[in-house]
């Protein structure tokens, strides 16, 4: 890759970590109010864990680690809102609230996790439909699995800057959306007007760099959510 690609790579890398350390200040600092709040609240915490890492490995030049780490990003980001809009108590009850790497309940897959939010947002459908066999979204799971999409990029050309730019692009979305589900647990005027508004920056990035079709205007808001009514238990942190 030629100097001018990598430095227009660095210089998104400082965008992106700025829109980490932005997202991290708005974070609330109060003890969650309950088990499924304090679940949700710690996926989030983990997607921006994630975000973070992508971008400090792909400033190293690191930049197949940084393909791979898209997945956990939306998978952490997915499971707060799974946390928030689907899950029973029952389910929420059911997980461990101490460390343990074998626990005897989880939480469901990605693709089950998204498949139960298309209800809530209908939207998602075209990514549930991406995941099945041969869909255009399984790049995501061969990228972090090290598949043909990760061994040809390590050949004579190795990644392109777009293809670079790109998972920074993507990487600061699925993050946002994590943070954006915040916005739905307790009410944050500063992190709604940052986050909403940068999901739109976002969009106009993709649109304008890659030619892709305009994306519709969403709203500045998530769905009330029902269920936070039952918080089921106290939260365990």
């Amino acid at each position: 890759m030629n100097p001018d690609s990598l430095q227009t790579i660095l210089d998104r890398c400082r965008v992106s970590r700025g829109h980490n350390d932005r997202m991290r200040s708005l974070m609330p600092s109060d003890k969650a109010p309950s088990l499924r709040t304090n679940f949700a609240r710690c996926a989030i915490d983990l997607a921006l864990e994630h975000h973070s890492a992508l971008v400090r490995v792909v400033a190293a030049g690191e930049y197949g680690t940084g393909g791979a780490l898209l997945r956990p990003i939306l998978e952490a980001s997915t499971a707060g809102y799974w946390f928030i809009y689907v899950a029973t108590c029952t389910e929420i009850q059911a997980l461990p609230t101490t460390s343990i790497d074998n626990p005897s309940a989880d939480i469901p897959g990605l693709g089950e996790m998204i498949k139960s939010l298309i209800p809530i947002f209908p939207q998602i459908q075209k990514m549930s439909d991406g995941f099945k066999a041969g869909g255009t979204a399984k790049w995501l799971h061969k990228y972090t699995h090290g598949s043909t999409p990760q061994l040809t990029r390590r050949g004579a050309t190795g990644w392109t800057e777009d293809e670079v730019m790109l998972t920074l692009i993507r990487s600061d979305m699925f993050s946002d959306l994590a943070a954006c589900l915040e916005t739905a647990i307790a009410p944050n005027a500063a992190l709604s007007e940052y986050a909403f508004s940068y999901r739109d920056e976002l969009g106009f990035e993709l649109q304008t760099r890659f030619a892709t079709d305009p994306i519709p205007q969403q709203p500045n808001s998530l769905p009330v959510a029902p269920l936070l009514g039952d918080g089921c238990g106290p939260a365990f942190s």
